[in-house]
């Protein structure tokens, strides 16, 4: 029986992109899209995993200040926008799959960081309770960030492949 390969460990395998200038064009674009499909799915959960820890960290700073849940939802706007600065506009990675599949699971360990009932049950956290899942979620984002980069890399070597194979073929 074959075992069960995740697609994010196929596709970070070193020997996934070994061996790119022999395939075709085509197998190189399918291998690139699926690779944008799981980064966007990281990038999903990368940011579900923040939006988290901003709202237990706003509930850390609400308790402190001795302030209503009420100010809280109120803040929920403002809490998760994003007040970053923004990258020049040539340096951002646009993505060609906006959405995540529906069948998106993170399955090492740290899922139910995103998909458990800790935002509905806020209020009856202890400060220690909110204080290990701000830290959980801060791993879980570290974790999901170091993959997200490592996926870019593979992006960027079909991109080059790709890349100089039309250039070659133009000239």
């Amino acid at each position: 029986m074959a075992e069960y390969v995740r697609r994010i460990d196929k596709i970070l395998a070193p020997e996934h992109v070994a061996g790119l200038e022999a395939r075709s064009l085509d197998e190189i674009r399918e291998m690139r899209r699926e690779a944008s499909e799981v980064e966007t799915e990281v990038s999903y959960v990368r940011r579900l995993a923040q939006a988290r820890g901003e709202i237990l960290k706003a509930e850390i700073d609400r308790r402190s200040e001795g302030g209503s849940l009420a100010d809280l939802i109120a803040r929920l706007p403002e809490i998760l926008s994003d007040r970053g600065p923004r990258p020049a506009p040539a340096s951002v990675r646009v993505p060609e799959v906006l959405a995540p599949s529906m069948s998106i699971t993170w399955s090492r360990g740290t899922e139910h960081l995103i998909a458990d009932d800790t935002l509905a049950n806020l209020p009856l956290l202890s400060d220690e309770e909110l204080a290990e899942a701000v830290d959980s979620l801060k791993a879980l984002e570290r974790e999901v960030s170091d993959t997200r980069r490592q996926l870019h890399r593979v992006i960027d070597a079909f991109d080059s492949v790709l890349g100089a194979r039309i250039a070659g073929a133009g000239s």
